[in-house]
């Protein structure tokens, strides 16, 4: 057989999937952690500066969470892909023998 014009590492894939989902969930419940923290910035102008930014961040948190999903749901489709592809291409090499 000649060299393969593209070679798939599904295991590295199947990874990235669980690691995106692990990444999304982290993502999802970090704002509980905000009232916690609260206690540690103390007061006056460092407190409303911390607080200012975690709102600034809670609005690009969710487009985060949106992209982190969005890819998750590539790499998904793409294990499926290769997967389906690939029984595919084993099943025909079998029906030659």
């Amino acid at each position: 057989m000649g060299d393969a014009d593209l070679i798939i590492n599904v295991d590295v894939l199947v990874t990235s999937e669980k690691r995106l989902g692990t990444l999304k969930s982290e993502f999802e419940t970090i704002d509980k952690q905000k009232d916690h923290m609260r206690q540690f910035w103390g007061s006056g102008e460092i407190a409303d500066a911390m607080d200012e930014f975690v709102d600034n961040w809670e609005n690009y948190r969710e487009k985060f969470i949106q992209n982190i999903d969005s890819l998750g749901k590539m790499v998904t489709a793409a294990i499926n892909g290769f997967d389906g592809l690939d029984k595919e291409l084993a099943d025909r090499a079998r029906k030659k023998d």
